[in-house]
């Protein structure tokens, strides 16, 4: 233990993108930071350990560029230049074009592997950091000006104390229960199949997302021709999906899309996820914070997830900056005062985009003839009125209210 008292300034547990991307954060921030992760650190960066993709918001890039992340991941980043939206059987069609934005990309999309590695090859050369793991958090206790997690490894227990516990384990969140958190949950009764696809016509970075009243599809421009396919499906239909050989998987995913970018030539590995609405009642809690799916986890239509928690790490960094700033390197990361702060910086945002993701879902899962007729209408209407476009457009990009400095293309201070 070091002189201070204490084994680290922030200890993350969980090392998964939100986790790791936090961990980068911190240490760009020089703060002494601990990671307890339960898989083998060797695993996490192998091109095998996630073949998901991810799409990145037009501000997420600007965080992990001012991270000293994105050059290590621009050549394989394919840019979305437009997205176009529409439900099947129905005549309404908007699209959102990055020129009419003013910007290069509405956002990226890059598969997890690729993000994963970038951040734990950047993490192993970082003197501030620190991983423990494969280690399973087994008790968490406080006292007035500390929390210690005691966790359980191969040879043994050991007990890590610091001024802050950060929360980045996920939906199911272990913290979140040792810290009586109470969550609701919302099943949506649906399952994502995930694939990459190849394609007959080049998408030339069109990113589509399709309604239907079972089930939104989303296809992303991936790098190397691909595209990337996140279908919702109802999960009493997923047994049977998963199970059809590559044509016939292939004929359905064609039937529900259609021939925007003709046929479908080759279709890859499918995975599937099942899907709910996951939010915490309290962000914060003792010497505490929850980020990522700890705090909410979203339906992965508008691929909006991964972009809340950057915002959720963009802002922890900045305000922790700002109090070393005035108060000094023993300023409390961890104090009440500054995570309710943080509480009140992050409470709209999460809210807001939790809210319209859902929002979204229920829209369009109504099978009446009078809605339907509305949405369509809707979507026309939307298309034509380009105050309105504007507007989403900076909310999906991640370029709506107040934004913490490295979303808005500045490094930490």
């Amino acid at each position: 233990m070091s002189s201070s008292g204490f084994d680290c300034d922030a200890l993350i547990i969980g090392g998964g993108l939100v986790g790791s991307v936090l961990a980068t954060a911190f240490s760009r921030a020089k703060l002494r930071t601990v990671l307890i992760e339960a898989r083998d650190p060797k695993e996490l960066g192998q091109a095998s350990f996630d073949d998901r993709s991810v799409a990145l918001a037009n501000g997420s890039q600007r965080i992990l560029d001012g991270l000293g992340l994105w050059e290590a991941l621009v050549s394989d980043a394919e840019p979305i230049r437009s997205i176009h939206i529409s439900e099947r059987g129905r005549f309404g069609v908007s699209r959102i074009l990055a020129t009419e934005e003013g910007v290069p990309a509405l956002g990226y999309t890059l598969e997890n592997r690729v993000l994963t590695n970038a951040i734990w090859t950047d993490l192993s050369g970082e003197k501030y950091f620190t991983c423990i793991a494969p280690a399973q958090l087994k008790k968490i206790t406080w006292n007035a000006d500390a929390v210690k997690a005691n966790v359980s490894l191969a040879d043994g227990n050991q007990t890590i104390t610091g001024r802050l516990l950060v929360a980045a384990d996920g939906a199911r969140s272990s913290v979140r229960k040792a810290l009586s958190i109470d969550m609701m949950e919302e099943k949506y009764s649906q399952n994502a199949v995930v694939l990459n696809i190849k394609t007959e016509v080049h998408h030339n970075g069109r990113a589509f997302e399709r309604f239907a009243t079972d089930g939104p599809l989303a296809l992303l421009p991936l790098s190397r021709s691909r595209t990337a396919v996140v279908w919702t499906r109802p999960e009493e239909e997923l047994g049977r999906l998963m199970s059809l050989d590559e044509i016939a998987f292939r004929d359905e995913l064609q039937d529900a899309f259609g021939h925007r970018l003709g046929k479908l030539t080759r279709i890859g590995a499918r995975s599937s996820y099942p899907l709910a609405r996951v939010r915490s009642k309290q962000r914060v809690g003792d010497r505490a914070v929850l980020v990522g799916n700890a705090a909410v986890s979203l339906h992965p239509v508008a691929g909006q997830a991964f972009n809340v928690a950057l915002r959720d790490v963009a802002v922890l960094t900045e305000i922790i900056n700002e109090e070393r700033a005035s108060q000094g390197l023993q300023a409390d990361i961890g104090g009440s005062e500054l995570l309710a702060r943080y509480d009140e910086l992050r409470r709209n945002d999460q809210r807001r985009v939790a809210a319209f993701t859902h929002a979204l879902i229920r829209l369009f899962s109504y099978r009446g003839s009078p809605v339907a007729i509305t949405r369509a209408l809707g979507l026309m209407a939307f298309d034509l009125m380009p105050g309105a476009k504007a507007q989403l457009a900076r909310h999906t990009m991640g370029l709506a209210g107040r934004l913490p400095r490295l979303a808005r293309g500045l490094r930490l201070a």
